[in-house]
């Protein structure tokens, strides 16, 4: 017989956190702090050349992969790299900065100096679902998923919400449902701060169910009427949060 009977309670497998948000609102800064002050090695796949300064910061132990220059193999090179990985047993954080900058470097990659096609896009979508399916096995490795990806404004059919992760249309619902944890990064005007009893300008990540935009948590992290809205401002708070995901 095929199946597998998992022990859900012993079982602890990896978590599939995307993080989402504008520009310049602090993705890579939360991302290498995630993966510099977690236990283990981090490795991040730099798409958009974003993380370096970050890194220089807070990357103890992360190793950084420049993947800005798409090449007519993208695509299969990014998978097989991640295959290699589920025998590293260091590497504890996968890091892809961004979604959105992946998906266009897979298009690049295919296309080449050619006018794109239906077929070049199918073959893009097919590509992005072989490495959501090498992520989720990393997952099972127990390694750590970190998807970050830029800010799409505007409703999208099968998603609530009117903000949302940046990726191909087609592709976002799924790509999304790969998530365990979906969060949006903002920067708290002065109204949202006083509600929430911080600072103006304070950096938070927003997993509140709200209609205005996609978010989700399927870890059991909050406490019944917990405010769902995480600060992520300094270290400590960063350090708080990994442990609450440590804890789930």
């Amino acid at each position: 017989m095929g199946l597998k009977m998992i022990d859900y309670e012993k079982d602890l497998r990896g978590m599939m956190t995307m993080v989402y948000g504008p520009p310049g609102v602090g993705k890579s800064t939360l991302a290498a702090r995630i993966a510099g002050l977690s236990d283990g090695v981090g490795v991040a796949l730099d798409f958009e050349v974003g993380m370096q300064e970050a890194l220089r910061e807070v990357g103890k132990d992360t190793k950084l992969f420049d993947l800005s220059e798409p090449n007519s193999n993208m695509g299969g090179d990014v998978i097989e790299f991640l295959k290699q990985l589920r025998n590293k047993k260091e590497v504890k954080w996968v890091v892809i900065d961004t979604l959105s900058e992946m998906a266009w470097s897979l298009l690049q990659g295919i296309s080449g100096a050619n006018q794109t096609t239906l077929k070049m896009y199918g073959e893009r979508k097919k590509q992005l679902k072989m490495i959501m399916h090498e992520l989720k096995n990393l997952s099972k490795l127990g390694k750590n998923i970190l998807m970050l990806s830029h800010e799409a404004v505007g409703e999208v059919e099968g998603l609530p919400g009117y903000y949302a992760p940046e990726c191909p249309k087609n592709d976002r619902v799924d790509i999304v449902g790969t998530f365990d944890l979906v969060g949006r990064l903002q920067v708290l005007s002065k109204t949202q701060a006083a509600a929430l009893n911080l600072k103006p300008g304070s950096q938070v990540l927003n997993l509140t169910r709200d209609p205005q935009f996609v978010s989700k948590c399927r870890y059991r992290i909050f406490k019944d009427g917990e405010t769902q809205v995480v600060p992520v401002v300094s270290e400590d708070d960063v350090l708080a949060f990994i442990n609450k995901l440590n804890k789930r």
